[in-house]
């Protein structure tokens, strides 16, 4: 009976053994591999850098171990990157950016076991398959707040409006903007300029200098990565900004107001619980102040220009937005 026993010991200890073995990359695979691809730089202060910022929380989470890739903005050398990344056999593989828009649906039709996330305009929402979601943000929002902020400061007679290239939904902001301005019944001159890159802040620099030199005081930028040039040229050119992202080298602090950021991390943890829950694919996300991936800074009170209640309100905008209270006017 003894050597039945111990017997059963050691078969009762390796069953425990095998079991404990099986159960540990059940436990790992609970962290997602995720490919995360970047059109530029992602310590730019913006649109590349939130990509970033949202993985490393969800790193730190523990829900994810990530792989980041900058500088993707050129279809004919991201695709195969995505072609690697999912042979690789990650779980999910994300463009984030028009750029990667092509390149995702392109791979993603190809392994239709691997999830994939590409980024784009409203038009987007139609060409996604099983196995891609789509994500895109609320431009007009994002311009429309900017531009209410702008109808509020004193003393502006002259508004710069610098953007990147000159796409749908850039436009779409600078149309949210201008319809702000003019709800407000703003009689501001309105200069605006497509530099036609996202990053190019030695290009925005120049624009905004030929800006304040027409008399613009407020400069807003639409754009990304050229927020830096754009708040050095303010800085020199005694000028404030809107919409520069991030600390811009330091200069944010003494020049930009206000901006309205995007926070990807409501996306990206949809993204993340709906692959652990078997539902992931073919949705489409808008970001917004009501869902919390558009948020508008506090205000920045850089001199006489900033009304004492601007603060409360562009908060009261920001609740009436999110409850749809208030809806964008016709544009």
């Amino acid at each position: 009976m003894l050597n039945i026993d111990r017997r059963l010991f050691s078969r009762l200890a390796i069953a425990l053994a095998a079991t404990t073995a099986l159960s540990m990359p059940a436990l790992a695979a609970d962290k997602l591999k995720v490919a995360l691809l970047v059109p530029g730089l992602a310590n730019d202060g913006s649109f590349n850098q939130v990509a970033r910022e949202a993985m490393e929380k969800l790193a730190e989470e523990g829900k994810v171990e990530f792989e980041l890739r900058e500088q993707q903005a050129d279809p004919a050398t991201s695709e195969p990157v995505i072609r690697q990344y999912a042979s690789r056999g990650y779980d999910l593989i994300i463009g984030h950016g028009i750029e990667l828009s092509e390149p995702i649906l392109t791979v993603a039709s190809s392994f239709p076991d691997i999830h994939f996330a590409a980024s784009g305009g409203m038009d987007l929402a139609d060409r996604l398959i099983a196995n891609v979601d789509g994500w895109t943000y609320d431009f007009a929002q994002l311009g429309y707040l900017n531009g209410f902020i702008a109808s509020k400061l004193n003393d502006v007679s002259v508004i710069g409006m610098v953007g990147g290239p000159e796409l749908p939904f850039l436009v779409a902001s600078h149309e949210g903007f201008k319809a702000a301005l003019k709800e407000a019944g703003s009689d501001a001159e309105l200069i605006e300029v497509y530099t036609g890159s996202f990053d190019d802040a030695q290009k925005s620099a120049e624009v905004t200098r030929g800006m304040i030199a027409q008399g613009a005081k407020v400069i807003w930028t639409s754009g990304d990565g050229i927020g830096n040039g754009v708040a050095a040229a303010a800085s020199q050119g005694d000028a404030y900004t809107l919409g520069v992202s991030g600390d811009a080298g330091g200069l944010a602090k003494s020049v930009n107001i206000a901006s309205v950021d995007l926070d990807m991390y409501p996306t990206y943890t949809a993204y993340i619980d709906d692959i652990n829950a078997g539902s992931f694919g073919d949705k489409f996300f808008i970001s917004g102040i009501g869902n919390g991936g558009l948020v508008a800074t506090p205000i920045n009170d850089v001199g006489d220009i900033v009304p004492d209640d601007l603060g409360k309100e562009v908060s009261d905008l920001v609740s009436a937005l999110a409850s749809g209270e208030k809806t964008l006017p016709q544009f």
